[in-house]
């Protein structure tokens, strides 16, 4: 009932404000451990419509990266977006951090990234921090999450990710996850987004 509330209240407050805008994202990602080592890579793609009804941006992501610890793994990144016009570039690095007890898991990422798109001559920076609260639920295959995530550079903040979802696992190597995605942007109106995808895990 608690999460019901709180898409509730995004749509109603949405509907409150007609320069909001609606989308869909629809991804899939691959994630592959080499043998019993501490190496691990992920391929990521995602689509975005805006209005469900015509494609604004895809972009890939390609992941390689490393478990410092078993708390603690970094990864670095190349990302592709494309979009009608122009095509942007990212390198991405992340560190995570996972804590967990019995079904809860709770994880801390930093992201930095650096984005460049030479058609236009512009370049930027920013530092994502993602705070995750994920539950698995005892003799059922699902995992309910909470997240937000702030986007800032310096003391700067640009924008704002509240998530509310859920990941539901197949089997052991195929997940599906859905999510509700409220946009909070500095000066800018709010967009909400239903993302939807398939995780592979081999």
């Amino acid at each position: 009932m608690a999460v019901l509330s709180l898409v509730t209240s995004g749509v109603l407050h949405a509907q409150e404000n007609e320069n909001d805008r609606f989308g869909g994202w629809e991804f899939f990602e691959v994630n592959h451990e080499f043998g019993d080592g501490p190496f691990f890579a992920k391929f990521y793609f995602e689509f975005d419509n805006y209005g469900f009804n015509r494609m604004e941006c895809w972009y890939t992501r390609t992941s390689f990266g490393l478990k410092l610890f078993p708390w603690l793994k970094a990864n670095l990144a190349y990302d592709y977006l494309r979009y009608p016009s122009f095509t942007t570039h990212k390198a991405v690095l992340d560190v995570i951090g996972t804590l967990k007890q019995g079904g809860l898991t709770v994880s801390i990422r930093e992201r930095y990234m650096h984005d460049w798109t030479p058609s236009l001559g512009t370049q930027g920076d920013v530092l994502r921090s993602r705070l995750k609260v994920q539950y698995s639920i005892p003799e059922t295959r699902f995992s309910p999450y909470l997240a937000v995530e702030v986007f800032t550079w310096g003391d700067v903040w640009k924008k704002t990710r509240h998530y509310v979802a859920c990941d539901y696992d197949l089997s052991k190597s195929v997940q599906l996850e859905a999510y509700y995605l409220y946009y909070a942007f500095n000066g800018l109106p709010a967009e909400h987004i239903i993302g939807t995808g398939v995780n592979f895990y081999f």
